[in-house]
């Protein structure tokens, strides 16, 4: 059980640590926002911010924030083969490249018409990495949120010299209506080069709890179209092996299988990741309480995202967290020791989502003051 406890504002030392609210707000700007309005009531509050991330988009910010790094710019693919121009961090003193999927493969660069993980691939993403080898890398990162595909990092590896031919011996375009199509499998020379993973993902890849039937719908599947999708993951499960059923596998479509068979990468928790990236818990250690929060709050929070490990961390050094959001759901796996009507959101005070997105700064900040008056009494 964590105590509620008011603190005077001259011995506080607060801790901003939150996700990013899609579609309005980065989690450098939370903070800020947060922040402002804290200080409007408490001026003399000490802050530590830290944005966090979780494996999708806003993961190379945070890590530019703490690490620096140059942006590269390069000719690449969206996921349905159209030209684009797409970036990744590149840190060449440490032969480093950290390359989020969705920048080329992400479900953001389509219209909702677009949507179609039969057609799309993740081919652009497989020329950022090529082009990351190119200049040196020797590490790779590769945050896989956020994706619009579900070819099983089919695409990510023909880009890379793989070859994938059907049972007539004929070439397979690398898109995820072709995988049920795959009957041989060809590899290019080895890399000298480590790939990490970082997801929040921990689905299979094949099933009922797999890539297809979990999260193709959001990506403009149908109910057909997901058994057929799942078939051709099936497919190609009989070349992954036992990494098709590792946590992590069915993450961006199967991007997390593909990466660990094509390229010898290892899937590590996004969230936990980030927060050691970021050394959190040293941060947490100096805080007397901690603010958290996410777009929304509602069961899939308590899976493992941002909040949830913020929390558990908290919790165990017996800290105080407050939660913040633009929105909140009750659910059966809200924190037992946390109170839901103690959730501050965005929309409880604006008059309707296009007013909460227009407006979330402005409403944080008004939170924040709320929450000076509240706990730093």
């Amino acid at each position: 059980m964590v105590a509620k406890l008011r603190h005077k504002s001259i011995d506080v030392h607060i801790l901003i640590s939150p996700d990013k609210f899609k579609g309005s707000l980065s989690a450098s700007q939370v903070c800020e926002a947060l922040e402002k309005g804290i200080k409007k009531r408490r001026p003399k509050t000490v802050f530590t911010t830290l944005p966090l991330a979780d494996g999708g988009e806003g993961t190379l910010e945070v890590i530019q924030q703490l690490h620096g790094g140059t942006w590269i710019s390069i000719d690449t693919f969206d996921p349905l083969m159209r030209p684009i121009q797409a970036d990744y961090l590149w840190l060449a003193d440490q032969k480093t490249a950290y390359i989020e999927m969705a920048r080329a493969s992400g479900l953001a660069l389509l219209t909702i018409k677009e949507r179609n993980p039969l057609k799309t691939s993740t081919f652009g993403t497989g020329v950022l990495i090529s082009d990351a080898l190119q200049r040196g890398a020797t590490q790779i990162i590769l945050p896989i949120g956020g994706s619009a595909t579900n070819d099983a990092g089919i695409g990510m590896a023909a880009a890379m010299g793989w070859t994938f031919l059907d049972a007539e011996g004929a070439a397979v375009q690398p898109v995820g209506e072709n995988l049920v199509k795959i009957a041989s499998i060809g590899s290019p020379s080895a890399i000298n080069c480590s790939f990490t993973v970082v997801t929040d993902v921990s689905n299979p890849l094949a099933g009922s709890d797999g890539a297809a039937h979990v999260f193709a719908a959001q990506k403009g599947a149908t109910a057909t179209v997901i058994k057929q999708l799942d078939k051709g993951l099936n497919n190609i499960t009989s070349f992954f092996g036992s990494i098709a059923s590792e946590p992590g596998a069915g993450a961006a479509g199967g991007l997390g299988a593909g990466a660990r068979y094509f390229l010898n990468a290892k899937i590590v928790a996004g969230s936990s990741w980030i927060m050691d990236k970021v050394h959190f818990n040293r941060a947490l250690l100096k805080a007397d309480f901690i603010i958290t929060g996410e777009g929304k709050i509602d069961s899939s929070t308590w899976g493992g995202k941002v909040v949830s490990e913020v929390v558990k961390r908290s919790d165990k050094v017996f800290k105080q967290t407050i939660l913040v959001s633009g929105d909140f759901e009750s659910s059966a796996n809200f924190p037992l020791f946390l109170d839901e009507n103690e959730v501050f959101t965005i929309a409880s005070r604006s008059t309707d989502a296009t007013d909460s997105i227009a407006r979330a700064a402005e409403i944080l900040e008004q939170i924040g003051e709320e929450i000076a008056l509240k706990y730093l009494n």
